[in-house]
């Protein structure tokens, strides 16, 4: 499982938390909250393998990723102070509701990268393989964005590399390679922060800390794999089978055992 989280996480610049919490609540029988924190745990590691694959291949423009890395900072903070307020139930409805629209955009949405939507600092990117990638970076918005993306991040333990992707593609036109190592070196900083509320909360658990123990070994083999394979893959196949796995593991959490 956690090589999959990993090797998914750094294909689509997401977290794999998306995978992990419903895994913890409805096949382990995990509380929310428990089983957030202990995602986050996973994503920190899954984007900590991801983002120093990615240095070593210089695709992270770290000028904008420490940018958005603060904003999400806060946001990330107020997710584990929202979630203790939420009903399992709720909460499993929401997610659910979350991996559907998570299920749609991989399958349908595919990004390119153009003209940026909104006027910016001009940005350049050069990799290990002498590939310039430009974009421009709007910072005020870039911030704002971030700030909410680290609440929805903190609050259902996952990534957030899934609106954050789009987002540094579509509005800054930053080509999705690098938009992808930008989102885990700024869920780097993120899912820390989710991790140190979650353990002054005592929402972490000795369950939670040996699931991210366990997992985490998967993850940061996983994650160097995907890096590797990212431009090899068949990229419709790889949405279509990630897209049929995402709906099966929604439809666990709208599923009430007895």
């Amino acid at each position: 499982m956690g090589v999959l989280v990993g090797l998914i996480g750094s294909l689509m610049g997401v977290g794999g938390g998306f995978l992990v919490v419903p895994l913890l609540i409805r096949g382990m029988k995990f509380a929310p909250e428990a089983a957030t924190a202990a995602s986050l745990g996973i994503v920190f590691l899954s984007a900590l393998s991801g983002t120093f694959a990615n240095a070593r291949r210089k695709r992270i423009d770290y000028g904008t990723g420490i940018v958005l890395a603060v904003a999400t900072l806060p946001g990330a903070w107020l997710g584990r102070v929202v979630i203790r307020s939420i009903s399992p139930q709720v909460f499993a409805y929401s997610f659910g509701g979350l991996l559907i629209g998570v299920a749609l955009y991989v399958f349908f949405v595919k990004l390119k990268s153009g003209k940026s939507l909104l006027r910016g600092t001009p940005r350049e990117v050069t990799d290990s393989e002498g590939q310039v990638y430009r974009y421009e970076a709007n910072w005020p918005v870039g911030f704002a964005v971030s700030l909410g993306i680290g609440v929805i991040s903190s609050l259902f333990g996952i990534g957030g590399g899934i609106v954050l992707v789009p987002f540094l593609v579509l509005v800054y036109a930053m080509p999705q390679v690098c938009a992808t190592a930008v989102a885990q070196f700024t869920f780097l900083f993120a899912s820390a922060m989710g991790v140190v509320k979650a353990v002054l909360d005592g929402q972490m658990t000795d369950a939670g800390w040996r699931v991210v123990t366990v997992l985490g070994l998967g993850v940061i083999v996983g994650a160097h794999v995907g890096v590797a394979v990212a431009k090899k893959l068949p990229e419709r196949a790889f949405r279509a089978m990630l897209s049929v796995l995402i709906i099966g593991v929604a439809a666990t959490m709208f599923w009430k055992r007895p």
